[in-house]
């Protein structure tokens, strides 16, 4: 049996994205995110059109559900000139890893980040 100990963004469903508006500021919602996950993505396409795709690895020993990844599109200058919030759509077991692919619009370079994220530790027996 699983239990969420730490609970944040609201649900929805597998691989949509939520508009981002530029100019403001977007932070993950959980501080430290790199301490239990590492991202190696790389650009591609997929029918013509520009994705990212790569693996987040989750380093921490509980598994992580929720998983959201923030993705900025860069320009030339390292400017934010799109921005994406999406869903992983997987849960990340323990001390291991997922892959992904996320549709972006074209830029010169992108930055991709843990956005939010749940842990799910098995609970222990009753007493």
């Amino acid at each position: 049996m699983f239990a969420v100990i730490v609970s944040l963004a609201g649900c929805s469903s597998v691989g949509t994205t939520m508009p981002v508006t530029l100019g403001h500021e977007l932070q993950p919602l959980n501080v430290g995110w790199q301490r239990y996950f590492d991202i190696n993505w790389q650009q591609g396409e997929r029918h013509g059109a520009p994705i990212l795709s790569g693996r987040v690895e989750n380093k921490y020993g509980a598994a992580a559900a929720h998983v959201q990844l923030h993705v900025d599109g860069l320009d030339a200058k390292g400017k934010v000139i799109t921005r994406k919030v999406t869903w992983l759509g997987d849960d990340i077991p323990a001390s291991n890893s997922t892959y992904f692919e996320v549709p972006v619009e074209a830029a010169p370079n992108y930055r991709v980040s843990v956005f939010a994220y749940d842990w799910l530790e098995v609970d222990g027996p009753r007493r």
